[in-house]
């Protein structure tokens, strides 16, 4: 109970630091590699974020994130899997554990288009470090995410299943310092 009770003043501590609300907006191209069953579809896809990000304190912050993604299907037999297009939708909690590297977890849902039109779960972990540029608020920044978008559905006899189509993103962006 103690080492909880320290825990809960160290963090607040750490948030009550709270510097000017600084803002970030973050544009990137991105490349994804399927994992799983989903390399069975898909063996590369493609995309692009749009990300705003807010300080709420020292080393937090609030983001949002927008994008689109495409996945190729594979052939097989002659025949091509459909390519995969989503638009997803992010809210997230990043964490600096230095002014230049971090770790960020997101939340949100992947809007699914063209045949396969339904609406996924969409969450991700990731890390990523920043690089200075020539401007003094601008930046590069690298990041790699696990991400998945995961769907519930019934079985013939009601029991519970969930699929996820997961992917690991790699991307590199630049960041504008508001």
């Amino acid at each position: 109970m103690n080492k909880i009770l320290a825990f809960f003043v160290i963090f607040l501590a750490n948030a009550s630091t709270v510097k000017s609300q600084q803002v970030k907006i973050a544009l990137a191209p991105e490349i994804n590699f399927p994992t799983g069953n989903a390399s069975n579809i898909s063996g590369i896809g493609f995309g692009g974020s749009l990300k705003a990000e807010v300080g709420i304190a020292d080393k937090y912050a609030i983001t949002a994130n927008g994008g689109y993604n495409l996945f190729i299907g594979k052939k097989y037999f002659g025949s091509r899997v459909e390519n995969i297009n989503a638009i997803p939708a992010k809210l997230g909690f990043k964490y600096y554990s230095s002014p230049e590297f971090y770790l960020e977890a997101q939340a949100g849902a992947a809007f699914h288009l063209g045949s396969i039109s339904r609406t996924s779960f969409a969450w991700s972990p990731g890390i990523g470090t920043y690089f200075k540029t020539g401007s003094a608020n601008n930046l590069l920044e690298f990041g790699l995410r696990y991400e998945a978008w995961t769907n519930a559905s019934y079985g013939s006899i009601s029991n519970l299943k969930t699929t996820s189509f997961g992917f690991v993103g790699l991307k590199l962006g630049y960041v504008f310092g508001l």
